[in-house]
């Protein structure tokens, strides 16, 4: 299929009309630009040969796509896992975000409630408004003190369903703008609908590579390093994926090197696509 012209995403990912975002109806068209980027995306991700790939083309189409600057795709057995401890890459974000999300804030966060994950297993995309966090105190600061400070005004969540192999979160921060556009919400709505095979079928092969990886002494860390130098990615930019230090980038690809038996980048970009 040939793709079609990339649409200007920027100019209506987001819009600024106060609000809670609203579900287009069933059988409301989209408009045929939001079906360009619901296509784009689908075709970005279609044939990605294995979870790494599958990742790093959803979040760069998404950044293409729509526009999205900083963004999170994490998967696991549950929605709650993969908000917690799932593995996944991340981009937009800065270091001393993270760090002090971590350290003071992700208690506080409306999207690691069972409300929240309740509320995406139901609907598929959920958006920050729409959990309501000013009628809960600590969330009502978390949004004050926090969010809005860094220029963050709306989020929007997806969960990719894969069936008996887990799921996909993919959160995606809204910078600037006061509410997630409506048509935005109602593409999303649609595109995991159309993701959900291949992220069944992605999970299940990587949970075939994850057994070969074991079997060589791979940790997840070790192995999740391995995939995205497979790729070809630089350790600079397989630290910025990972958010870990690019000496730590080092010493895991190191050891998996030697534990694949591999000289090079080359030859393991070759192994690797044998497990």
């Amino acid at each position: 299929m040939t793709s079609a012209p990339r649409p200007r995403a920027a100019a209506h990912a987001v819009v600024s009309v106060p609000g809670t975002p609203r579900r287009l109806p069933d059988g409301e068209p989209l408009p045929p630009e939001d079906y360009r980027r619901l296509f784009g995306v689908f075709e970005a991700v279609d044939r990605a040969p294995d979870l790494a790939a599958f990742r790093e083309r959803l979040l760069r189409a998404l950044e293409e796509w729509f526009g999205y600057s900083t963004i999170a795709v994490l998967h696991g057995p549950t929605v709650g896992d993969a908000l917690l401890d799932g593995r996944g890459i991340k981009s937009g974000y800065s270091r001393a975000f993270l760090d002090e999300y971590a350290r003071r804030w992700i208690g506080a966060d409306p999207f690691m409630t069972g409300h929240a994950h309740r509320l995406l297993a139901e609907r598929g995309v959920v958006t920050l408004r729409e959990l309501r966090p000013e009628s809960v105190p600590e969330q009502r600061e978390y949004v004050e003190l926090f969010l809005r400070p860094n220029g963050i005004h709306d989020k929007v969540s997806m969960i990719i369903d894969a069936g008996a192999e887990g799921c996909f979160y993919v959160g995606v921060v809204v910078r600037g703008a006061q509410v997630v556009g409506a048509r935005d919400v109602a593409v999303m709505r649609a595109l995991r609908r159309q993701l959900a095979p291949t992220a069944e079928a992605v999970l299940a092969a990587d949970r075939a590579t994850a057994a070969a990886c074991r079997d060589l002494g791979l940790t997840a860390r070790e192995r999740e390093v391995a995939a995205l130098a497979a790729q070809g990615m630089t350790n600079q930019q397989i630290a910025g994926r990972l958010f870990i230090g690019v000496g730590t980038v080092k010493k895991h690809l190191t050891r998996a090197l030697a534990k694949t038996g591999a000289a090079s980048r080359t030859q393991l970009a070759v192994r690797w696509r044998q497990l």
